[in-house]
């Protein structure tokens, strides 16, 4: 209990603090949801991607073995929640949104503030890998997966590749690999933005929760949902990390990535293409509003197993 307590405390509760405070003040302050995300993906993230990526400390080997795992995990995933709605006999839109929602955590957002307090920054040369590879496999797979029939796969994927996430992981890995170390006057101002990612990212988080309007509780569906993304999909990215040969330490950090709350990307896109935005956006809130608990918990399981 007062490993739980010191976690919460420490960890998860001034995460969900600050995510409140977002909540709270959009009422009151009315911001743009729109400005601060494509701030966030346009300018502070890509700084937070290469200044990490260039500094971390981890070897380069593991970044490809993160990767493949987040590839594996996604596709994985995606066909239980899939396949859930079908053996349930749940209506068929159910299907693609579900996997998506069980397969795409908030691993950027809430998972990398998460890895930072509880396991290190040596540790988010990981996340952010895992967070470029889910972002993409959502800008992709996971839009056609919810419009098959539209004609915008094309569209969407050279947009996913027209933004600055991927040149990032790109830049900081090769700065790291050939070890170049930019001037100050580069340096500086790439660590002063990304070092404002974690408290606008949560702050964010919360704004485009208090922003939502579409919310519907569906007993069945969510409690399905909440089962797949809290409790299996962790249980999975362990298994799978034992099978991959991922090192123990790794192993905790994609633990906990995986039992992070539904990320926000897929509300986006589900409200974008009316793929059940009312569902999603609720197991949304639902997960965001227990994880102090839930992912408290993932921590201290990651660290016993």
């Amino acid at each position: 209990m007062a490993l739980f307590l010191d976690i919460l405390t420490r960890v998860t509760l001034p995460i969900i603090g600050l995510a409140a405070l977002g909540y709270c003040c959009q009422p009151w302050l009315k911001l743009d949801i729109g400005t601060l995300t494509r701030l966030q993906v346009n300018i502070v993230m890509p700084a937070f991607l290469i200044h990490s990526l260039s500094a971390g400390k981890q070897p380069l080997d593991i970044v490809w073995l993160v990767a493949t795992l987040g590839v594996v995990q996604f596709m994985i995933l995606v066909a239980l929640g899939w396949s859930i709605v079908r053996i349930m006999r749940l209506r068929n839109s159910l299907g693609p949104i579900m996997g998506l929602g069980t397969a795409y955590a908030n691993v950027g957002f809430f998972g990398i503030p998460v890895t930072q307090l509880a396991f290190g920054s040596e540790y988010l040369l990981h996340q952010s890998v895992l967070t470029a590879t889910v972002t993409i496999l959502v800008c992709t797979v996971g839009v056609w997966l919810l419009s098959p029939d539209t004609g915008g796969f094309t569209r969407r994927l050279r947009s996913a590749f027209e933004t600055p996430l991927i040149p990032s992981v790109a830049a900081g890995l090769a700065l790291r690999y050939f070890d170049v170390e930019l001037p100050p006057i580069a340096s500086q101002p790439l660590h002063l933005l990304g070092s404002i990612f974690t408290p606008l990212a949560i702050f964010t988080l919360g704004a485009q929760i208090s922003a939502a309007r579409a919310l519907r509780f569906e007993p069945l569906p969510q409690a399905i949902i909440l089962f797949l993304k809290l409790a299996i999909a962790p249980v999975l990215t362990f298994y799978l990390c034992q099978a991959m040969g991922v090192p123990p330490d790794v192993t905790q950090v994609m633990m906990v990535a995986a039992a992070t709350p539904v990320g926000v990307l897929v509300t986006i896109f589900a409200a974008e293409m009316n793929a059940e935005p009312e569902f999603i956006s609720t197991a949304t809130v639902i997960t965001t509003a227990l994880s102090p608990f839930t992912v408290t918990a993932w921590i201290i399981a990651a660290r016993l197993w």
